[in-house]
């Protein structure tokens, strides 16, 4: 565990996550699904069984996605999630779904949403790809991932009572692992960790996080970590892609 994680885990501790599912259902023939995008959330396309192809309207060639896979948007991109590599015309009548059915034809899906505060996105997911496309069985916590996948996907098929709370509650646990492995992937993907990885930020911001009810300035952090003060506000604003007092507020915002 690096020198920096139980800062990471702390902060992701305090998150308030309020995930909610928002469809799940068994979907048949040319059935395609689309969202306009620019919401202030953050949504995944979970493949229960079957397969689905995830359309992005930049005109990058369609992405097949099999059983477990996990299509993750973090700025809520416009796409479309569909049947076949190719959309039909025909709009497709998608309100009442059926029950999840693995020995059904079609696919089994299950769609979700968070809706995270902005300055928590920016700290967390600022960096982050408009589109993630999560393999359970190729990431470092992909056991853990496919046990989760198999339980919502039971609980969503025994359609029992208290589901709808429940699949919520287990969606917040799906983006906590989704975060993690994306991070494993690549730490800058998130400005929180890119500056806690640097050696010359660390010092200032990790003195700050200990001590945030201190008096802060600019000049003082740039002090921690022996910089000008331009030049620390440079190398901050660069990585954490926020001014150095912004994240001041932003941390103490989030306590």
């Amino acid at each position: 565990m690096t020198d920096y994680s139980s800062t990471v885990n702390d902060f992701l501790r305090r998150l308030h996550l309020d995930s909610e599912v928002y469809y799940v259902g068994q979907l048949c023939d040319a059935w395609h699904m689309s969202t306009p995008g620019g919401s202030d959330a953050t949504h995944f396309h979970l493949v229960c069984h079957g397969e689905a192809w995830i359309h992005m309207q930049d005109g990058t060639v369609p992405t097949r996605m099999h059983a477990g896979d996990i299509a993750f948007f973090p700025h809520d991109a416009a796409h479309t999630f569909s049947a076949h590599p190719t959309l039909t015309r025909q709009p497709y009548d998608y309100s009442r779904p059926a029950p999840l059915d693995k020995n059904s034809p079609g696919a089994g899906q299950l769609c979700g949403h968070l809706r995270l505060p902005a300055h928590i996105r920016r700290l967390l997911l600022a960096s982050f790809p408009d589109f993630m496309l999560i393999r359970p069985d190729t990431n470092p916590a992909g056991q853990q991932i496919r046990t989760l996948i198999e339980t919502m996907t039971e609980e969503a098929t025994l359609n029992d009572l208290g589901v709808n709370a429940i699949l919520d509650r287990l969606s917040d646990t799906l983006f906590l692992y989704v975060i993690r492995h994306a991070l494993h992937l690549d730490p800058k993907l998130s400005p929180l960790l890119a500056a806690l990885s640097d050696e010359y930020l660390r010092p200032a911001i990790s003195a700050f996080i200990e001590r945030p009810a201190e008096t802060w300035t600019v000049e003082r952090l740039a002090s921690l970590a022996f910089q000008s003060r331009s030049a620390f506000s440079d190398r901050f604003s660069q990585l954490v892609k926020m001014p150095p007092m912004e994240f001041v507020a932003t941390w103490r915002m989030q306590l």
